[in-house]
């Protein structure tokens, strides 16, 4: 028997037996014919010379014998049915007879060409492997056994790779081949050839208002589809190590981001700008959460569809366009409704009450410009430069309900403004209330105020006249206005009894006007409270005042006036002084020792939150 030097992988040379049983009698591609596999004499049958030997028992092997032996296919029958593994471990067994073995009998020529016909199947077999990784996103059961098997062939390629590595001898030109990389270079060209020729159905196109709108939801929607079917499908042809929907997820990122970046550097007009930035803000962010992708593919790992210079630049242009349109819209209406108050058009009435659609329809439009904001952009953080046009014109109940989409500044400018807007227009049906009872008004904290209950009497007859002919407001409105009116009629009532026009000379008027005090502040709550008013807490003040009219003893005194500046701690100074003024009787240094416990109590305790009331009489 011959026998052939072998190349081990320290590179000495040794010598083994040729193996027939490993060539089976196939011929090489030089035509060199091995030998068959013959048996040992001893298990030869021969009917003349072993008639009378006797064999022991062996176990029934018929059905074994039987069977049809497994057909056994040549490498271009493998290629041609796709089964790339298998004609991959053929080639790989070719490499190691021919690189790893170098036989005595074989004739360099015939070396060479051996080598050479490798190296050309094997650009037949990277060629099929290809078409398999190319035809993966195809639907076909056909094509994805052939992915499967090219993955194979791959790994196969990669573990010859590795034991290549480890040799000192000279390897084929071929290694590394880098199957794996060259696999992921095949991907990234399906991919970018996909994305390209993506397109929507007619029936889908026609709806969108540029070709540059189908073409991004083109876009979108075949890397939707791709990645679904990658997960469902292509996932199972891959090892779980090779992480075949990250690549996918990347690649297809890659390529739908280069598209949305050559748009994006064109000028955009504003229609295909906002919907550009709702792909890369909203769209593009919902696909990659899909319920399905995101257990396969890492969303965070792909990054944003745009540079952040980028992306920035188109935001201020869409939100620099919102805010131009929603001005525009509010100076119109606030533009018709200025010229119907100039022409004497009366207001609509609805349900008995005065109504102006001026508010509402500011309102849409300013919540509007936020939830298309929201739609473009994702979010409502970036809408302060629309919010920034309410400092000018808006409701009290919608920043409230809306106050998350206002800063802190904003938001409290907002009300402020607000607030000034409903004092001025409660102002502007009050004064002329306030004018008609100001004769009323003269007279209070006057001796004939203390002498003549009819004073008091003529007052309210007017006050009462007034609520009457409140009208054509809604429920709430005519309710707070009322509130107002009353907390005015008390500040007036307790401006005239600080101007000391009376002294109060003795207990005995001490007494009298606090009784008078106390039932005016009593009859005016009710009169109020019974016209609707919800400001029962001013009667309180009106009490404490003829309190502190009513008592003698010092001490007394000085704790009804800690116990109503810490009800009403706007309470000043001055106004004490008034007060304690109207006693004629109290002494200049009762008054200061009056003044003076307070002022230590208030620096010895915390202010207490209470209403607003004496900073503004």
């Amino acid at each position: 028997m011959r026998t052939l030097r072998t190349r081990n992988t320290s590179g000495i040379v040794s010598t083994k037996p040729e193996s027939p049983v490993e060539h089976s009698g196939k011929t090489t591609s030089a035509g060199r014919k091995f030998k068959h596999f013959t048996l040992p004499p001893i298990l030869r049958r021969n009917s003349k010379s072993n008639s009378n030997v006797s064999f022991p028992d062996v176990p029934n092997t018929s059905s074994l014998i039987a069977a049809p032996p497994k057909e056994l296919l040549t490498f271009e029958q493998n290629l041609e049915r796709n089964c790339l593994s298998a004609a991959g471990q053929q080639l790989i067994d070719r490499e190691e007879h021919l690189y790893g073995q170098i036989s005595e009998v074989l004739q360099p020529t015939t070396e060479k060409k051996e080598k050479e016909q490798l190296a050309r199947d094997r650009k037949g077999l990277l060629s099929h492997i290809d078409l398999a990784v190319k035809s993966s996103l195809s639907l076909d059961e056909d094509s994805l056994e052939a992915l499967k098997s090219a993955v194979k062939a791959i790994l196969q390629e990669e573990e010859q790779d590795r034991r290549w590595l480890k040799q000192e001898s000279k390897r084929p030109s071929w290694r590394p081949s880098e199957c794996r990389r060259h696999h992921d270079t095949v991907i990234q060209s399906l991919v970018e050839e996909c994305m390209v020729n993506a397109e929507l159905p007619p029936e889908e196109s026609n709806k969108l208002r540029s070709s540059l709108q189908r073409d991004i939801c083109g876009k979108g929607r075949r890397l939707q589809e791709d990645l679904l079917r990658v997960v469902k499908v292509v996932k199972g042809c891959y090892p779980k190590d090779m992480d075949i929907c990250n690549l996918y997820g990347k690649m297809y990122h890659q390529a739908f981001s280069a598209g949305m970046r050559k748009i994006a550097e064109y000028g955009l007009g504003m229609v295909d700008c906002s919907y550009l930035l709702h792909w890369v803000n909203v769209a593009y962010p919902e696909i990659l959460h899909n319920l399905e992708l995101i257990k396969a593919i890492n969303p965070e790992a792909l990054g944003k569809l745009l540079t952040e210079e980028l992306t920035t630049q188109l935001e201020n242009q869409y939100l620099t366009h919102q805010e131009k349109e929603v001005q525009t819209l509010i100076n119109k209406v606030l533009n018709v409704e200025e010229q119907a108050w100039r022409e004497g058009s009366v207001p609509e009435l609805r349900d008995n009450c005065y109504f102006s659609p001026l508010a509402i329809d500011v309102i849409q439009f300013v919540n509007a410009a936020f939830e298309s904001v929201e739609t473009v952009l994702g979010d409502t953080s970036k809408v302060q430069m629309i919010a920034c046009l309410l400092k000018d014109f808006l409701t009290r109940d919608y920043i409230v309900k809306k106050a998350d989409l206002f800063p802190a500044d904003i938001k409290e400018c907002c009300l402020s403004i607000v607030a000034d807007m409903k004092n001025c227009g409660y102002r502007s049906l009050t004064s002329p209330i306030h004018k008609d009872l100001k004769s009323q008004y003269s007279s209070l904290g006057t001796p004939i105020w203390l002498e003549k209950k009819q004073v008091f009497e003529k007052l309210l007859e007017g006050i009462n006249k007034h609520t009457q002919d409140v009208r054509g407001l809604t429920d709430s409105c005519h309710q707070e206005l009322l509130g107002q009116l009353h907390l005015e009629v008390t500040m007036e009532y307790v401006r005239r009894l600080l101007k000391r026009k009376i002294k109060l000379r003795d207990k005995a008027m001490q007494e009298q006007a606090a009784r008078s005090v106390c039932e005016d502040g009593q009859r005016l709550n009710k009169l109020f409270t019974e016209a609707g008013s919800r400001e029962e807490w001013l009667s309180d003040i009106l009490a404490r005042i003829a309190e502190v009219l009513k008592l003698q003893d010092i001490s007394s005194i000085q704790l009804e006036i800690v116990t109503l500046s810490q009800a009403y701690p706007d309470l000043s100074d001055v106004q004490v002084t008034a007060l304690l003024s109207l006693k004629s009787n109290l002494s200049a240094s009762a008054v200061k020792r009056i003044k003076k416990t307070l002022l230590d109590i208030q620096d010895t305790t915390s202010s207490q939150d209470g209403p607003s009331f004496f900073s503004k009489v």
